[in-house]
């Protein structure tokens, strides 16, 4: 797998972490330096044991697992989201929980693309976590401060679209 396959690879992966960073900006949710450290290091972990297990691994969780099990992380944090009552003015932090489910169901996509790529990649598993956690950084951390920026000056009920951007981005890992 040359570089360019494995950008392109890393950053349609991303994608789901930032519409969901952008997503716990919006709903008032900060996610600290140390967080997005945390959730890029667990991403980058997922790939890279997925890309250096391939043919092992995927015969053992069928890709609709890992699909079903990030759609419902993310429903459920969505959903509370939704459904809470409204935020102070002032972000809060996200919790230990929440970062830990958040990872897992930001990995559980890695876990499956690796499956696919794995083979080809075996040569630079070293590249796909470098590259995948500097690119997941990136977008958790810069995403949910766009969020969160997003969110300051708008209305109270803009919270209650960051909880229903999750549940989107938790519809869209089934299709």
């Amino acid at each position: 797998m040359i570089i360019a396959e494995i950008i392109l690879l890393i950053l349609a992966l991303s994608v789901d972490s930032l519409a969901a960073a952008v997503s716990y900006g919006i709903a008032k949710i900060k996610i600290t330096l140390w967080q997005a450290v945390i959730i890029s290091l667990v991403c980058s972990v997922f790939l890279i044991l997925s890309v250096g297990f391939a043919a092992v691994l995927s015969s053992c969780i069928p890709k609709w697992a890992t699909k079903t099990g990030s759609f419902l992380i993310l429903f459920i944090i969505g959903a509370v989201k939704l459904f809470e009552k409204q935020k102070s003015e002032t972000p809060e932090k996200l919790s230990t929980a929440k970062t830990v489910f958040f990872a897992v169901s930001m990995s559980l996509d890695g876990l499956a693309a690796g499956f696919g790529a794995g083979l080809a990649a075996e040569d630079n598993i070293a590249v796909v976590g470098f590259l995948s956690y500097l690119i997941t950084f990136f977008t958790v951390f810069c995403g949910n401060l766009l969020g969160l920026r997003i969110n300051k000056n708008a209305p109270p009920f803009i919270q209650k679209l960051g909880g229903a951007a999750i549940i989107l981005v938790a519809v869209c890992k089934l299709i």
